[in-house]
C-alpha cells in the first residue's frame, strides 16, 4: 500500500506538470517546431549525457573506497545506469537499485553502499544550490516572475544541506566519540530512536571517510566540475538544434540557466522527471528569454526524449538482469 500510494503521488504530480506546461500549447506549431528540429545536436547531447556517467561514478568510487577499494570505475558506471533506468520508472528508486547492483558484484554490505549513494545526491543537491546562487545573482527578477516562491525554497534548504554537512564532518572528525555523544543526548528522548540514529549515522560516516584525504578532497572537486560540465554542454548543443543560438542569442550562460531549472524537474519525485522537467525547462525558456512556447516546448521536450531514451537503452538491461537477479535468489 505504502509502495502504491508513492507511485500514485508520483503520476499525479507528474500529470499535474504535464498539465501546467501544455496547456495552453498550440498542438500544430509544437509539431511544427518539433519537425525543424536537426537531431544531430539531440543526439550529440544523449552521448554526452551518457558519458556523463563516467564522471558520477569516478566521485562514487571514490566514496566507495573504505568500503570496498577493489570497486572499478566500470562496475560503478553500470550501477550509475541502472539507478537512470529506475528513477525513468519509479522515482528515487534508482538509487536504491544502485546500490543493489554494485552489492551483487561486491558484497560488502548494502547499508555501507546506500550511505555512499546518499552522500553522493547530497553533493548533486549542494552543486544545485550553488549554481542557483549564482543564477539568483543575475536574473533574481525573472525567477520571481517565472517561478514565484522558489527563492525561498531555495533559500531555505542551502542552510539544511550545509547544516548537514557540517555536522556529519564534524562527526566524523570526532569517529566513535561522537557518536557515543549523539547516541547519549538523543536517548534521553527515546533509546530505541537512538539506536536507530546512530547506526544510521555509523554507515553515513563510513560512505564519508574517503573525503578526509587530500586526493579525496581534489578528485570529488574534480570529479564534480566535469560531470556537471557535461551537464552544461547536453543542455547548450540543442541550442542549435532549434537555431536558439542564432534566433535568441543563447549561449553557455543560458544554457547553465535553463539547466539549472531544469534539474530541478528531475529532482522532483515523478517518473523521469516527465512533466516537471517540460514545465521548468519550458518556463525558463519562455520568462527568461522570451522563446515562443510551442518552440520551448519542443525543445525540452526532445532534449528529455533523448536523455531517458539513453537511460532506457543503456541502463535498461542491466536493470532487468537485476530484477531477474533478485527474483531468482527469492
Amino acid at each position: 500500500m505504502k509502495n502504491f500510494l508513492k507511485l500514485a503521488a508520483s503520476l499525479v504530480l507528474m500529470g499535474g506538470f504535464l498539465w501546467a506546461a501544455f496547456r495552453d500549447v498550440n498542438g500544430t506549431l509544437l509539431e511544427e517546431a518539433l519537425q525543424t528540429a536537426n537531431p544531430l545536436w539531440l543526439l550529440i547531447s544523449a552521448i554526452i549525457i551518457i558519458a556523463s556517467g563516467l564522471p558520477r561514478a569516478w566521485r562514487w568510487r571514490i566514496l566507495l573506497l573504505p568500503v570496498d577499494p577493489n570497486i572499478s570505475i566500470r562496475s560503478a558506471f553500470w550501477a550509475v545506469m541502472v539507478a537512470y533506468a529506475g528513477n525513468v520508472v519509479f522515482p528515487r528508486a534508482g538509487e536504491v537499485a544502485r546500490a543493489l547492483a554494485l552489492e551483487r558484484d561486491h558484497p560488502t554490505g548494502i547499508s555501507a553502499i546506500l550511505a555512499t549513494v546518499i552522500v553522493e545526491r547530497l553533493l548533486d543537491i549542494l552543486t544545485l544550490l550553488i549554481i542557483f546562487g549564482i543564477v539568483l545573482f543575475f536574473a533574481r527578477e525573472q525567477i520571481g516572475e517565472a517561478f514565484p516562491g522558489l527563492e525561498q525554497v531555495a533559500l531555505l534548504a542551502l542552510p539544511i544541506i550545509l547544516f548537514a554537512f557540517v555536522f556529519l564532518g564534524l562527526l566524523s572528525a570526532r569517529g566513535e566519540r561522537g557518536l557515543s555523544f549523539f547516541h547519549r543526548l538523543l536517548a534521553r528522548l527515546s533509546p530505541r530512536l537512538a539506536d536507530g540514529a546512530t547506526h544510521i549515522l555509523r554507515s553515513f560516516l563510513q560512505g564519508m571517510r574517503a573525503i578526509h584525504t587530500v586526493e579525496g578532497y581534489a578528485g570529488i572537486l574534480v570529479s564534480t566540475l566535469i560531470l556537471n560540465s557535461l551537464y552544461l554542454f547536453a543542455m547548450y548543443l540543442p541550442f542549435y538544434s532549434f537555431d536558439l543560438s542564432h534566433d535568441y542569442n543563447l549561449g553557455l550562460f543560458e544554457a547553465m540557466v535553463v539547466m539549472t531549472f531544469a534539474t530541478i524537474g528531475f529532482v522532483l519525485p515523478a517518473p523521469g522527471g516527465i512533466g516537471a522537467y517540460h514545465f521548468f525547462c519550458a518556463q525558463t525558456l519562455i520568462h527568461f528569454y522570451h522563446v515562443p512556447q510551442e518552440t520551448a516546448l519542443a525543445f525540452a521536450t526532445s532534449v528529455h526524449a533523448v536523455a531517458i531514451f539513453g537511460f532506457i537503452l543503456f541502463g535498461g538491461p542491466p536493470l532487468i538482469k537485476l530484477l531477474w537477479y533478485k527474483k531468482a535468489k527469492k
